[in-house]
Parts: structure tokens; C-alpha cells; sequence
């Protein structure tokens, strides 16, 4: 499914993204820094940092936690490059 079909079918309003894409033996973040977050409405509407991703396969969704930023709390979603 791709991320735009799968933000507005199943992320609740409101809630805030990270992007990761899968690699050898785990994950990387698809961002500058760890801050680098955005809206589910900004995925579905094709604007902000990750616009260029929308028409990407999902994966799945992780657990990563990011301590040292504003928003360790974000919704991971793993895509396909």
C-alpha cells in the first residue's frame, strides 16, 4: 500500500510521522535530524519534508524510540525505497 493510502486509512488526525527506510540489520531514518517529523495531514495532502515519499511502499510500522528529540513519541512508519 502506498504511504498516502495507508496515512489516511490508518493513522488517526493529528498524529505526528517519522520515516524510516529498511537496510542491513535494521532501520535508518529518512531525515536530516531527529526532529525531522510531520503531520499525517502534510503525507495526505503531499506537502512538507516527506511529500517526495508519498507514492512509496509501506512496510510496516515500528516501536523506534528517539530520546534525544521533541518528538520520540512519533509514529514510525518503515517504507520501501
Amino acid at each position: 500500500m502506498k504511504l498516502k493510502d495507508f496515512v489516511s486509512e490508518f493513522i488517526e488526525p493529528n498524529s505526528v510521522i517519522r520515516l524510516w527506510k529498511p537496510i542491513n540489520g535494521g532501520h535508518e531514518m529518512i531525515a536530516n535530524n531527529n526532529d525531522d517529523v510531520c503531520m499525517n495531514w502534510e503525507i495526505t495532502d503531499g506537502i512538507g519534508i516527506y511529500k517526495d515519499y508519498i507514492n512509496n511502499e509501506v512496510k510496516g510500522v515500528t516501536d523506534i524510540l528517539i530520546i534525544k528529540s521533541d518528538y520520540m513519541e512519533a509514529i514510525n512508519i518503515t517504507i520501501i525505497i
